[in-house]
């Protein structure tokens, strides 16, 4: 029994030291490239298919064309609740708007709540369209009100509702 243990165990070794051995590559010469990663297919399309969004995200996004973006420090967005667009952009001196937020059974909606002399309050909100069943997509179209005087140095208030 023992004897049979100890040839096994010489075997083994055999076997792993003319393994280590086998390379036919001098001493010099670097390893071959490994081999690319294998992928898992997923069934996803690959990112180069996918959609490009017509809307840019309103959280890094522009003011559209033609518009001039607020500066930010002009802005009040205190009272707007999370998840809603913060940008603000102007159109002329008396054009203001804002990327809204609407999906499935939602709409975007903006209104000009107040004009005094120091602010003006803006409301954008997201209000529900149907009973469904809904889509849960998000769209961020882009929303404008006409003020009515110039903007000037005013600052602007930023409210907003979600359902």
């Amino acid at each position: 029994m023992m004897r049979t243990s100890l040839r096994l165990g010489l075997l083994a070794a055999g076997v792993l030291l003319a393994a280590g051995c086998g390379s036919s590559d001098s001493p010099g010469t670097p390893p071959p490239p490994a081999a690319p990663p294998s992928s898992i297919p997923t069934g996803a399309p690959p990112t180069s298919n996918r959609p490009v969004p017509v809307t840019p995200d309103p959280l890094t996004a522009t003011p559209p064309a033609g518009t001039t973006a607020l500066p930010a420090d002009r802005v009040d967005t205190g009272a707007l609740p999370a998840g809603l667009p913060t940008l603000v952009w102007t159109r002329g001196d008396r054009g203001i708007g804002v990327y809204g937020r609407a999906g499935g059974c939602t709409e975007a909606r903006l209104s000009v709540v107040e004009q005094g002399a120091d602010r003006v309050v803006l409301r954008s909100e997201q209000v529900t369209t149907g009973p469904g069943p809904c889509t849960r997509e998000l769209v961020y179209p882009p929303l404008e009100a006409t003020l009515d005087a110039p903007l000037g140095e005013r600052r602007v208030v930023l409210t907003g509702a979600v359902p």
